[in-house]
């Protein structure tokens, strides 16, 4: 995820996601599919606040580029992926059993796994 620094923390940078997908058209891209998430229990108001804006500013760069969404549960996307009831660090060896040259395989890497889960979830082939 592209971000800019906004003080001591950092911000998600809408030019920098728009840049990412600058190379595709509405033709090139068939559906993207956005985890559909919300406020956890226990987090505080600058965190939901914060990761409010970040959602937004994802959903927003699909929107201005005119791609088809889809927003698709954890439980949909971990159902079709067998990691029902698993640990947070599942997905990353489920998609390393997968596609065994992927890039997840530091412990931080546990998003950019979902996110590989998430886009198969999308591959009715998968």
């Amino acid at each position: 995820m592209p971000v800019s620094p906004e003080g001591n923390k950092r911000k998600v940078n809408g030019y920098g996601l728009m840049s990412i997908f600058g190379g595709y058209t509405r033709n090139d891209v068939e559906m993207v599919y956005l985890e559909k998430v919300g406020a956890m229990p226990g987090q505080g108001v600058v965190s939901m606040f914060n990761f409010g804006r970040s959602y937004g500013a994802v959903e927003s760069a699909v929107s201005l580029m005119g791609f088809p969404l889809t927003y698709v549960t954890p439980q949909s996307w971990k159902r079709r992926a067998g990691l029902t009831g698993s640990g947070k660090d599942a997905s990353r060896g489920k998609v390393l059993d997968l596609y065994p040259d992927a890039d997840v395989h530091r412990k931080k890497d546990n998003g950019r796994a979902d996110a590989v889960l998430i886009a198969r979830y999308g591959d009715k082939r998968a």
